[in-house]
């Protein structure tokens, strides 16, 4: 016999089924919320970086641009003073003026091509068994004169020499733009120090230690980024757009490396090379 009434069960059993699916409908609309809320998040995460990118690359452009438009300007007008015929016996002088300002030109330039290379995959080593000494040394010999000129002491820590393969050209620019750094940012009559030895896993480590003016701790990663300057083309005291530290990062990781940098402001800084175990070779002998 149909019955015509729901029984008790049948009551129950329909306000259990109501009940579970608006629990699993209020689970559900939860979800969705913070799933909202979480990708509203990493949204507006990704447009600050992508605002904080912006903002450097547009210092970036405007550093290249006055590091450009500086030494071009030299070269026009020392060649005009020469092309007209006033020069007179400063023609040698104008000669040497223009020599550095084109020098610092094909710099600039060359540094944001290595570093496109480098972001393109299109730079490659040209590997062989180098002497480190003889590397750092070249380095060191290429800023004699500058470091001289503010008075610093560029000092090459007694050790065994080491024989490594590497690309010695690429890193010679590695060891080349953190020394050149080492002295932009030091004080008058400062002191730099370079110092080879060998890390507890076998690797060698090349450590270059300034007692200059020192990055802020929150500013470490920044100034190992490309475009990452602290200071624009309008208040920065030093020349130079800024890719010295990245193009070192860059380039000794292509050998397999690691570059580290610490600082303490007001005391100094330290940027410490590492190279693998796997590229070291038996030390010459004497």
């Amino acid at each position: 016999m149909q019955r015509d009434n729901p029984s008790l069960l049948d009551d129950y059993c329909l306000q259990l089924g109501s009940l579970l699916d608006r629990r699993h409908t209020e689970r559900a609309l939860t979800g969705a919320r913070q799933n909202a809320e979480r990708a509203a998040r990493l949204a507006e995460e990704a447009l600050e970086q992508a605002r904080t990118a912006d903002r450097a690359k547009t210092n970036f452009l405007a550093n290249v641009t006055h590091e450009l438009r500086t030494p071009l300007n030299a070269i026009i007008g020392f060649s005009e003073i020469i092309e007209s015929g006033a020069a007179h016996g400063d023609q040698t002088a104008y000669g040497k003026y223009i020599h550095e300002a084109g020098s610092r030109l094909l710099g600039v330039v060359n540094d944001v091509l290595t570093l496109a290379r480098i972001e393109a995959g299109k730079l490659e080593l040209d590997e062989q068994v180098a002497s480190l000494d003889e590397v750092v040394g070249a380095s060191v010999k290429t800023l004699t004169t500058e470091a001289a000129a503010k008075g610093i002491t560029i000092a090459r820590e007694p050790g065994p020499d080491h024989l490594v393969v590497l690309d010695p050209s690429k890193m010679k620019q590695v060891f080349t733009h953190l020394l050149s750094n080492a002295i932009k940012f030091n004080r008058e009559g400062g002191n730099v120090s370079v110092a080879a030895t060998t890390s507890p896993s076998g690797g060698l480590a090349v450590s270059i230690r300034d007692t200059g003016c020192g990055i802020p701790a929150d500013c470490l990663e920044q100034v190992l980024e490309p475009f990452g300057q602290l200071e624009d083309h309008l208040t920065r005291e030093n020349e130079g757009v800024g890719l010295g530290l990245p193009l070192a990062r860059a380039m000794t990781g292509m050998h397999g490396g690691h570059l580290a940098l610490s600082s303490v402001m007001g005391v100094g800084t330290i940027v410490e090379v590492t190279l693998p175990a796997s590229r070291l070779r038996a030390t010459p002998a004497g």
